[in-house]
């Protein structure tokens, strides 16, 4: 079987690309829209945590690429509770770009051709459900958050 390796969506969102921007990346905005918490040192190389009540505790992420306000990317394990270090992960890049309406938001989650026979379906399966629910959640908070 053939693995598809990424997962691709762009949602455009009526608000300037900084703004977004900050959504993407503040802590304390990400954890209003995607998942119950988020922690980030938000420089590469930096470490940061997502987390859903009742899918374990968190998921370990490290930052990758950071630059204000067009791309944003970060690697995180494929399993909650678990170091990058101790398992497969994926990479999740973001690209923001100004438009006339405001800001065409771009996402890629790639990494899922490696990913063990026995995670592939699941996690690329919850993922992408994932993905459509989280970015129409995302333009739903900027939308009713412009200013914070």
């Amino acid at each position: 079987m053939k693995k598809n390796d990424r997962i691709e969506r762009e949602v455009m969102i009526s608000a300037p690309q900084e703004r977004v921007w900050d959504a993407l990346t503040a802590p304390e905005e990400l954890a209003r829209w995607f998942g119950d918490s988020a922690e980030i040192d938000l420089r590469p190389g930096g470490a940061a945590r997502f987390g859903w009540e009742g899918y374990g505790d968190s998921f370990h992420a490290v930052v990758e690429t950071v630059e204000p306000p067009t791309r944003f990317a970060y690697r995180w394990a494929v399993e909650s509770d678990t170091p990058l270090s101790d398992g497969p992960s994926t990479l999740v890049e973001f690209t923001l770009e100004r438009t006339g309406d405001g800001t065409l938001v771009r996402l890629v989650e790639s990494g899922f051709a490696a990913l063990p026979d026995d995670q592939y379906e699941q996690v690329i399966g919850g993922n992408e459900k994932g993905w459509t629910s989280e970015l129409g959640d995302l333009v739903e908070y900027v939308s009713a958050h412009e200013e914070v």
